[in-house]
């Protein structure tokens, strides 16, 4: 009884020690988001609320022009992020999801190759592509 306790704690800080590199990782890699800038004379801001109504994104925080977009809180699946913002009146998209390694959080770039968070990238990435459709834009890669 004691080596399972013993060995559910070794597993589980393990996996703590995994999740902090990923973090790491993420915070010091060189594909952080996804931008995207255009012009368009749509009312954005009423296209995205839509969009995140149907994807399951809820406003997290809205500041002047800039608007938060955050779907899931990190239990099960890192957090997805879509910032939309309007300096200077261009339209702007900041895409990427986060993990959090407790200690430490880094965010990784929806459209880049590698390990880190690859199913909540493409769950974020197929999602944020319909609003991207519904503008016109090329879809994140």
């Amino acid at each position: 009884m004691v080596s399972i306790i013993v060995m559910a704690v070794f597993g589980g800080l393990c996996g703590l020690g995994v999740l902090a590199v990923m973090a790491l990782i993420a915070k010091n890699g060189k594909h952080q988001f996804d931008r995207v800038e255009f012009a368009s004379d749509q009312d954005v801001y009423a296209l995205a609320q839509a969009w995140a109504g149907r994807n399951g994104y809820a406003l997290k925080r809205s500041e002047g022009d800039l608007r938060v977009y955050q779907k899931g809180n990190g239990f099960l699946t890192a957090p997805m992020f879509l910032e939309i913002d309007r300096p200077d009146g261009r339209w702007s998209f900041k895409s990427y999801v986060r993990v959090n390694g407790l200690v430490v959080q880094g965010d990784v770039g929806l459209s880049g190759d590698g390990f880190l968070v690859k199913v909540p990238r493409s769950m974020a990435k197929k999602a944020q592509n319909e609003l991207y459709a519904s503008l016109d834009l090329a879809p994140l890669k």
